[in-house]
């Protein structure tokens, strides 16, 4: 009889939760509106906000809420994390960057808020710094750069985020070469600029500098040895860091929270986000943009961002201030 009814009450309590549409042990996630504040801390038009924008198309599919991509661009990204903390921490507003306001943090004597003031939901994928030149140019090719800088050293300029800077002055370092880093708040004023003649060099990723290869723009060097999607045909044949015979660096996409968000909340979204990258047409337009899907949850992701913090203050150095 006992065992009977510890059965039944077994019983009613999955039903509760199942009428309930909550799992034992789930945090639900509830949304003003119902709706998701996925914040890119740069410009449009740049590799985050492709990203931003791709895994909102799918948001109402895992989460049963819309993603609303709100761009807020400034100071290397941390204008961006500021409106994330100045948020509820409900887990509805969401944060996606690169290592850029981590490494635009690191360089200030004094910066507005720490790295550690954030909690780390997901990695979604790593990408590499691509260097451009315009065709034609003495320095378009790794030969002729290296020609060019060691006889003019400081003379070229290069443009690009904190993060694209850090990887390509992190190779030509390693090369003994010198060139002038020119920061920029987003990928679409470097690219800009680049375009005008204003910079000699821009560092980009893969999928920003497709549009310009080969017509625009020259390639030079990959910062990584992580292989192009061959479906940007343009890149084929891209020297890559192993190939110059250096050492190589990549940067991961990172996602996260306001830092006193709920972990049972952190955890759910870990867990949708990995689902979400699994949607077929996630899939499909990361692969045609020329970007990898390699996600991490959030214990392993925060420990990884853990140790980019530390390899970024080990060598911010490299981007010296005017």
């Amino acid at each position: 009889m006992r065992t009977g009814m510890k059965i039944l009450a077994v019983v009613f309590l999955s039903l509760s939760f199942v009428f309930a549409g909550v799992r034992p042990g789930q945090a639900e996630l509830k949304c003003p509106r119902n709706v998701i504040t996925w914040v890119v801390p740069f410009g449009a038009g740049g590799g985050t906000d492709r990203w931003g924008r791709i895994l909102s198309s799918a948001s109402f599919d895992v989460f049963g809420m819309a993603m609303r991509v709100v761009n807020k661009p400034g100071a290397s990204g941390v204008v961006g994390w500021k409106y994330m903390l100045s948020k509820k921490p409900n887990g509805c507003t969401i944060l996606m960057a690169s290592p850029t306001p981590i490494i635009g943090l690191l360089r200030e004597k004094n910066p507005p808020l720490k790295t550690s003031q954030v909690k780390i939901v997901a990695l979604v994928s790593s990408f590499r710094s691509i260097l451009l030149s315009a065709p034609g140019k003495p320095w378009a090719s790794l030969d002729g750069l290296k020609s060019y800088a060691k006889k003019n050293p400081g003379k070229l300029t290069l443009g690009g985020t904190q993060s694209h800077l850090l990887g390509q002055t992190f190779i030509l370092n390693q090369l003994g070469l010198k060139v002038t880093a020119v920061p920029y708040s987003g990928t679409g004023k470097a690219v800009s600029d680049f375009l005008g003649g204003h910079v000699n060099l821009v560092a980009i990723t893969a999928s920003s500098g497709a549009g310009l290869v080969p017509k625009r723009a020259s390639a030079i060097i990959n910062s990584s040895n992580m292989k192009i999607s061959k479906k940007l045909k343009m890149f084929k044949g891209l020297p890559m860091a192993k190939d110059a015979g250096i050492k190589d660096i990549s940067f991961p996409r990172w996602i996260g929270v306001h830092p006193d968000t709920p972990d049972a909340i952190a955890d759910e979204l870990s867990v949708q986000i990995g689902k979400l990258l699994k949607q077929k047409p996630v899939k499909r337009l990361i692969k045609k943009i020329g970007e990898e899907i390699i996600y991490s949850p959030r214990a392993e992701a925060a420990k990884v961002y853990a140790g980019v913090v530390k390899k970024m203050a080990g060598a911010v150095s490299l981007l010296k201030k005017k």
